[in-house]
């Protein structure tokens, strides 16, 4: 009788968990595509939030004092990055070291889903303007990234817990790749297009976005806490999680080669595949006009084969993993990039005169579908050719990276006796904030040598913080615009488009490199691990079972 009252009150909520390597139905099923939800509601913060505070009125409408308000925004975003960087390892730690009765990742999940909820929803309700808005933002932001990357780490740790099976991890991460494309890009369409269309304010738009995404989110980490299973835990990796240290995810690094290649390859990756986007924007401003319905909408377009492509080429990675081994896909995809690169480069950019080869005239253009027209009654249409070819193999490439990442944990536990998910993959959102970073600066260099920084870039900036603080009207801005973009000159962009090319090449050269020639774990190799793993996880579990009876 007192052990059944003691079975309830120790009633586990959860779906529990399971022992091998088959992931259970739901589990498949619930815990890639709940990414979703995940990715949609981190682009609206990190992508939007800045519009909503620009255009929302929720600053003040004296130019000078709108000006003083964003200075000490940009101050504490800066900040914010600092914070950022060291709270990625410390989450780590904290989840390696902490477990509850109810799961080692599911109750991070979410605890972070939960605090993601309340406090993007509050960011966005329009609770103050002026200063005490200001006051608000920064502290709601400061907080959201604690509980985003709680629930951040929770989720990508548990990953490669999952399973160890090549093919069922391979499926598992490619749904998890899909899922975090399709919610990034449906929140930024979402957020682009539909303000204004249906009679609402910016500020109404973006408060009812903010409950509706929070809440999904908050019900899809719910339903990986009570729906999904989590796999059995070796009792003596318990043990060695617990006494984690702070200065593990440097020394792990140091005892695993092939973790360590892996961690610098996606640094790189993230380097390379962002330099197009962070550049893109401006060049095509320069080169096509200035405004959303000409240069940007072919930047639009090229947001939409990246997505297209990406998603194509990741869902036959599983296919692809059946056939051909990981290092030949990589090289197979790192020699596509190269070359659709370059292609891009003759195409994209005016060596040979001029204009770029793939060219149209988006002067008279005054609205999206004629924007759509003039791109295809010129030529700028070409763009999509390398395009769709450079971002599906840099999607394939970066799921081969990550799958080979999971595997280098499994290597971690196989030579060094222990597992330590949470603090190894501490490195993957600290690889995206490193190479954030460094792309900002990288960025800024290439515009200041190809002439572009001090005559475009920055007199663009300086015009467009002056129609938001109400110093310029619309008329004063396109005149100005016009002027900045027509003082550009081909050589110009020809420059730019050398370096540019010539930057996404070499990082990926590097990536490369560090995979194919640094990461030496083959398939073979690797499958006898995780039959090693398997008996040691078996002989530890039954020696448990042992000393609890």
């Amino acid at each position: 009788m007192a052990e059944e009252k003691a079975k309830r009150t120790h009633r586990d909520f959860t779906a529990g968990t399971y022992v091998g390597d088959k992931v259970p139905k739901l589990t498949r099923i619930i815990y890639p595509w709940s990414g979703i939800f995940r990715d949609a509601c981190y682009a609206l913060v990190g992508t939007f939030l800045l519009q909503y505070t620009m255009f929302s009125g929720v600053l003040s409408t004296d130019p000078a004092t709108y000006t003083s308000q964003m200075n000490v925004i940009t101050i504490a975003l800066i900040i914010a990055l600092i914070w950022d960087g060291l709270n990625d390892p410390i989450m780590g730690f904290i989840l390696e070291k902490c477990h509850f009765k109810s799961g080692k990742f599911r109750p991070w999940i979410l605890l972070g889903g939960i605090g993601n909820a309340v406090v993007v929803i509050l960011m966005f309700a329009g609770l103050a303007t002026g200063w005490t808005y200001v006051g608000l933002m920064i502290l709601f932001y400061f907080i959201w990234d604690l509980v985003f990357t709680m629930n951040d780490i929770g989720y990508w740790s548990m990953l490669p817990s999952l399973t160890s099976d090549e093919k069922e991890r391979g499926k598992i991460t490619t749904k998890v790749t899909l899922a975090t494309t399709i919610g990034a890009f449906a929140m930024n369409i979402v957020c682009m297009l539909i303000p204004g269309t249906l009679g609402l304010s910016t500020s109404a738009f973006y408060k009812y976005a903010a409950i509706i995404v929070a809440l999904l989110f908050l019900l899809s980490q719910a339903a990986v806490f009570f729906f999904c299973k989590e796999k059995v835990r070796d009792p003596k990796q318990d043990e060695i999680s617990k006494k984690t240290k702070f200065t593990d995810m440097f020394t792990m690094l140091g005892k695993n080669k092939p973790l360590l290649m892996s961690v610098i390859a996606m640094f790189l990756y993230y380097v390379a595949s962002g330099f197009i986007t962070g550049i893109g924007l401006n060049y095509f401003y320069c080169a096509y006009g200035y405004g959303g319905n000409k240069g940007g909408l072919l930047a639009a377009l090229l947001s939409v084969v990246f997505v297209v492509a990406t998603i194509a080429a990741q869902a036959l990675y599983p296919a692809m993993a059946k056939k051909w081994k990981k290092q030949t896909i990589l090289t197979v995809t790192f020699a596509i990039i190269v070359l659709s690169y370059l292609g891009f480069l003759f195409i994209g950019f005016p060596l040979f005169g001029n204009l770029p080869v793939a060219y149209s005239d988006f002067s008279a253009v005054t609205g999206m579908m004629e924007g759509i027209a003039a791109c295809f009654a010129g030529t700028a249409w070409l763009l999509f050719i390398p395009a769709v070819f450079f971002f599906a193999a840099s999607g394939v490439f970066y799921l081969t990276l990550l799958v080979m990442f999971q595997n280098a944990i499994d290597y971690n536990e196989w030579k060094n006796g222990e597992r330590k998910e949470s603090v190894a993959f501490s490195w993957r959102p600290l690889d995206a904030k490193f190479s954030s970073a460094t792309l900002k600066g990288i960025q800024n260099l290439t515009f200041i040598i190809a002439g572009l920084y001090f005559t475009v870039i920055t007199p663009i900036s300086a015009a467009e913080g002056k129609l938001n603080s109400g110093f310029y009207d619309a008329a004063a801005f396109d005149s100005e615009i016009a002027t900045i973009v027509e003082n550009v000159q081909p050589s110009q962009l020809a420059t730019l488009g050398y370096i540019v090319i010539g930057v996404i090449i070499l990082v990926f050269t590097g990536a490369y490199c560090c995979l194919h020639f640094g990461y030496k774990i083959n398939e073979d190799e690797y499958s006898g691990i995780v039959k090693e793993l398997d008996i040691r996880h078996a002989k530890n579990l039954a020696e448990s079972q042992v000393v609890k009876q």
